[in-house]
């Protein structure tokens, strides 16, 4: 199940430069591509705010 980025997203960059897949767009806050994310949870591990959540 592909990750979301939630608006408490502080648009830091870590989530986007640890994506193996390179499907995190940059934005007030950031996105995911679900039909380029493989699930791997390497985002949601990494941010700092805990911005990124299961959908």
């Amino acid at each position: 199940m592909p990750r979301k980025i939630t608006d408490s997203c502080i648009a830091c960059g870590t989530c986007q430069a640890n994506c193996p897949v390179g499907c995190i767009s940059e934005g007030d806050i950031y996105s995911i591509d679900p039909d380029q994310c493989i699930d791997c949870g390497v985002c949601q591990e990494n941010c700092p705010v805990s911005a990124i959540v299961e959908e």
